[in-house]
């Protein structure tokens, strides 16, 4: 028996309210007739199972049944509180904060002698310029999301263009070391990521909107801003420029080849790839796709023109 199915299948009890056999068993790709041993398993340990019938019955645990406070060991929760506190230094959240008392509140009860040290993590939430007006943003962001207050967003955009619009947020996303929110359009009328860098006001209205369910839409965490057209780029990288673009792409996407070093990489193909792969100079020579080979020509010639 694979404990680790059993402890995913008790995870699973606890948070939904009914789960059905077929539903685990296609999700831990085993049995129906393996669940049962499982479930039996669970129930032999002392965990209080039940059953209910029919068209949307399943297999529920009671409501009253919980993990004992001493379930996370002394450094789990240190680490859990220093990684919350961490975020919230970033992107102030008043549920984290409640979560983080509740938290010290248990260590103080159930473990006296726990010392929380210094949080090895630390999110700082800014650029190198201007950090404090960057935090200034998410607040309000964060202020939208938890009250569902429209936010009037002053937005530059990839191609210099300065629009102004409405926006309900719903969410707020850290990717690649960048900020985003996901928010409702009204000027587009659709979902879309705005990043927080290129947002020059946001500006609370006084209003309401009505929060949407986000759990019918699929949220495209593989995106670039305003799903911008997208190209398989294959580069050559210079080793003196590895570590940068190793830092710019992933090190996952950077692969050594008869000592050479490649990258084959799905990128948003507009102005600021250009600008992006010349700011590496003679680091990075693009292979594939030839358009973008030539418009990295006539944007050199170019350059070299102005310099004449």
């Amino acid at each position: 028996m694979k404990y680790e199915i059993m402890l995913g299948v008790l995870f699973d009890l606890l948070s939904k309210k009914t789960v059905t056999a077929k539903f685990l068993a296609q999700k831990y790709e085993v049995s129906v007739r393996t669940i049962y041993r499982y479930l039996s398993a669970l129930e032999s340990a002392g965990v209080p199972l039940y059953t209910v019938r029919g068209n949307n019955g399943g297999i529920s645990i009671i409501d009253t049944y919980k993990f004992p406070s001493t379930f996370l060991t002394k450094a789990e929760f240190e680490q859990t509180i220093n990684a919350l506190t961490a975020i919230i230094e970033g992107v102030p959240n008043k549920a984290l904060n409640s979560v983080i008392t509740k938290l010290k509140a248990n260590v103080k009860n159930e473990y006296n002698n726990v010392s929380l040290k210094t949080s090895n993590l630390i999110i700082d939430a800014g650029p190198w310029g201007d950090a404090v007006g960057y935090k200034a943003k998410l607040s309000v962001i964060q202020k939208s999301i938890e009250e569902n207050i429209p936010l009037f967003l002053k937005y530059h955009d990839r191609n210099g263009s300065i629009t102004e619009r409405t926006v309900h947020p719903h969410i707020i996303v850290f990717k690649q070391g960048l900020w985003y929110v996901f928010a409702y359009c009204t000027l587009r009328k659709t979902f879309r990521f705005f990043k927080i860098g290129r947002i020059e006001q946001a500006t609370l209205i006084n209003d309401k909107f009505t929060r949407k369910d986000l759990s019918s839409l699929s949220l495209p965490l593989n995106f670039w801003e305003n799903s911008v057209e997208t190209e398989n780029v294959i580069m050559e990288i210079d080793k003196r420029f590895l570590s940068d673009v190793e830092e710019w792409l992933g090190i996952e996407n950077v692969k050594e080849k008869n000592g050479k070093y490649f990258a084959d990489v799905n990128l948003p193909y507009d102005g600021g790839l250009v600008s992006k792969i010349m700011s590496f100079g003679e680091g990075i020579k693009v292979l594939q796709p030839i358009k973008l080979v030539e418009q990295i020509k006539i944007v050199t010639k170019q350059i070299l023109k102005k310099y004449e």
